[in-house]
Formats: C-alpha cells, structure tokens, sequence
C-alpha cells in the first residue's frame, strides 16, 4: 500500500512538473500560429505563419495592428536578432577565453591569496546587480561605449566571465596532473603542455561554458535597458517588451512569435552539442 501511494505521489508530481512547462509552451506555440481574432482561443481554427513572417518582413496589416510598437520599433525584428547575437556571441568567447585561463591558474598553481580570489568569482554573483547600474552608466558615457552594442558585450562579461572561470575550474581539476606531467617531460613548456594536451580533452568543458554564457547574455534585459538608447542598437529581450503596450498585450501572435524564434536560437545550440554539455557537466562536477 504504501509502494502504490509513493507510486501514486510521484506520478501526480511529474504531472504537474509537465503541464507547468507544456501548458505555457503549447499557449505559445499556438497563439504565435493563430490569426489575430483567435489569439485567444484555447484551440484555433485557422493556421498561418504570417506572424513570424512579419517578424522579419512586417506587412502593413501587421504594422498597423502593432499600434505603436512598429512606430517605437522602426525596423525588422532580424535586425534586434543580430544584436543580440553580436552582443553573445562577443560576451561569450571573451568570457569563455579569459575564464579558461583564469579557470586554469585556479585549478593549477597554489599561492598565497588563491582561495580569496574564488571567493571574491562567486561574490560576484551574490553582489546585487543593479547597484553597478550608476558607475557603469558614468564609466561608458565617458569612455564613448554607451549605446553601442560592444559595450554591452563589455558589461556582459559580469555573467559570463565568473561562470566560465568556475565552469572550467572545476573541469581542470578533472583533467589528470600526469597527462601534463608527460608532456613537460617530453619537453613541452607550460603554454605547449596547455594548448597540446589539456585544452584538446577540455573541449566538453568550453562548449559548456560557452552554451551557459551564451544563454545568460542572449536573455539579459536589465543591461540592455540602461546602456542602449537607440532601437537601431536594441536587442531582441529588449523589442519584446514593445509588445506590451499601456499594460497591454497589443500583439499576441507577434509577441508568441517573437518568444518562440528567442528560444530556438538556444534551444538549437543546446541540441548541436548536447553530448559535450552532458560530458562537460559531469566532469566539470568534480569537487575542489
């Protein structure tokens, strides 16, 4: 009895699990194929894909049904999609190529300071974000970076650069002193040792952390907000919220559509390497 009601607790818990991520995906999907009069229906009648078409090539219908979104977001959505891709892809392999070496010394070398500077990374995260929001705005007028998508990138590397730097900490302490060991002797320096033997197993680890950076900059909106002040310079977090007009939802196909095409994009990436992340997870769990 007691097997069955365990049984019974853990099906209803998976239930709930499924249809708290499948209800949302489903009344997404759904209403980014609907027609505007059916936006709202549970099950619509008529499919079109005139929502994302106008996504990167509005119609005038689209245009004039958007009220003002179209009038404050002059230009095709692919041109916030390829923001927000330079903005990633710029904040991840900086993140991911400095955090590698940083991940590397941390994992590597032992001297005075090394477990304050760890916990100085994983302060980083715990330090609330938008009391850097005043320097940072100062900081980039003065430097000329505000309202240009490298300094955003710049900015960005406030997520990416900690993850990537414990990411690949914990996956060098995976990776066997002896396979450098054998490469000095053979009479590889340190930077030979590190480039022809440890980065080549550590591969996981990079796709890894890249992917999760990749993820934290191409969801950012708080930045975005404050360090870009032309909609020739947005990102694709930051159109999306233009759907959303006097508290209202003035474009429901067009915003289903806009959230469905922002989460492909990882999504895709997710897929492509999905075996490298499973590895790079695993290995990269290893306790310090």
């Amino acid at each position: 009895m007691r097997y069955l009601l365990d049984k019974i607790i853990v099906v209803i818990g998976i239930l709930m699990l499924l249809s708290w991520i499948v209800i949302p995906c489903y009344w997404a999907f759904k209403a980014s194929v609907s027609v505007p009069e059916e936006a709202w229906k549970p099950f619509p009648t008529r499919v079109t894909l005139d929502n994302y078409l106008s996504l990167f090539n509005p119609t005038l219908e689209a245009i004039l049904r958007g009220m003002g979104i179209r009038a404050a977001l002059p230009d095709p959505m692919i041109v916030y999609v390829k923001n927000s891709l330079i903005v990633s892809l710029t904040a991840s392999i900086i993140g991911v190529t400095l955090g590698s070496f940083a991940g590397y010394n941390l994992a590597r070398f032992n001297y005075r300071g090394k477990k304050a500077v760890t916990w100085l990374i994983l302060f980083a995260y715990v330090f609330p974000v938008f009391i850097l929001i005043v320097p940072i705005l100062i900081m980039f007028r003065y430097l000329g970076l505000y309202n240009t998508l490298i300094g955003l990138a710049i900015v960005h590397l406030a997520y990416t650069l900690p993850y990537s730097t414990l990411m690949m900490r914990s996956y060098f302490y995976g990776i066997p002193r002896v396979l450098e060991e054998a490469a000095l002797i053979d009479g590889c320096t340190r930077l030979e040792a590190l480039w022809r033997v440890v980065i080549p197993v550590a591969i996981p680890g990079f796709v890894t952390a890249f992917i999760f950076s990749f993820t934290l900059s191409w969801n950012d909106l708080l930045f975005a907000l404050i360090l870009l002040g032309s909609s020739r310079n947005y990102t694709l977090p930051i159109a999306t919220t233009f759907f959303l007009w006097g508290g209202e939802i003035v474009d429901p196909g067009g915003l289903a559509a806009t959230a469905i095409f922002a989460g492909l994009v990882p999504s895709i990436l997710y897929m492509l390497v999905q075996k490298y992340v499973v590895v790079g997870l695993v290995r990269g769990a290893v306790k310090a």
